[in-house]
């Protein structure tokens, strides 16, 4: 977490200081063309966060010089930070799975917001700097787990005769009960919405040489809090409803007049 608050920090205070250094040189500081407005916008890309991975696109339209409206969607997976993977060891070929972990946990966030351009690229080589909020729907899904369950014969518990696909229960299956992870398809028949809300802020550093183009990198953080209950991803540890992240997530899009 540390190296990450890090990495965050040397963005937000270097990248600003680039863009002012281009502004004192005597080089050239402004586009050559002709500066054409453009009023909307899409771009999207991959999410990274403390607590896994996801993707986003995003929608905007101009208000504006300086001011944006937001439309955005993301999916992103959440872990329970207590997850370690685990191994059969009498088995080469069996697949790693997570120990105690009762369901999967993934989040579809539809929310709006604003946009807002603090600093415009004064050459092409700059950096656009802004920043943004977004509200809306946290619909979380819970996914059970399924193992392959090994059938142990006379030989011992690892000595399998047999393995089976079982939903993952804590009272039942032991480590030494376990093969290995079943398929991921497994259980999206069970699918269990949560129902929360979200909420996020995010700074903009967008860097594309070309006005129509856009290839940038935000920073910020989330949350999500499910009112209703407790979010259950693992057994033996604690569960929780409110879920608080810092993410990095990659822009790649494109500018245009409708």
């Amino acid at each position: 977490m540390q190296s990450f608050l890090k990495k965050i920090s040397f963005l937000i205070l270097v990248v600003p200081g680039f863009n002012y250094s281009f502004a004192q040189t005597g080089e050239a500081t402004i586009f050559d063309e002709a500066v054409v407005l453009y009023d909307r916008s899409v771009y999207g890309g991959a999410i990274l966060h403390t607590n896994g991975w996801g993707a986003h696109i995003t929608f905007t339209k101009n208000k504006g010089a300086f001011k944006s409206r937001l439309l955005q969607f993301d999916v992103v997976g959440m872990k329970h930070p207590k997850e370690v993977k685990s191994f059969n060891p009498y088995y080469d070929d069996s697949r790693s799975y997570i120990y105690g972990k009762l369901n999967n946990f993934f989040i579809l966030r539809p929310t709006i917001g604003k946009k807002y351009l603090k600093f415009d690229k004064i050459r092409k080589s700059g950096v656009a700097i802004g920043y943004n909020w977004r509200v809306g729907p946290s619909l979380g899904f819970t996914k059970p787990v399924y193992l392959e369950i090994g059938i142990p014969g006379e030989g011992g518990q690892f000595n399998y005769v047999d393995v089976i696909v079982e939903k993952y229960d804590p009272e039942k299956h032991k480590p030494e009960d376990i093969f290995g992870r079943a398929s991921g398809l497994r259980g999206f028949s069970e699918l269990r919405l949560n129902p929360g809300v979200h909420g996020a802020f995010g700074l903009n550093f967008e860097y594309d040489p070309e006005r129509e183009g856009i290839k940038g990198i935000e920073v910020g953080a989330t949350i999500d809090f499910y009112p209703l209950e407790e979010i259950d991803i693992m057994a033996f540890a604690d569960n929780k409803a409110l879920f608080f992240n810092f993410y990095v997530a990659l822009q790649f899009g494109a500018k245009f007049n409708k």
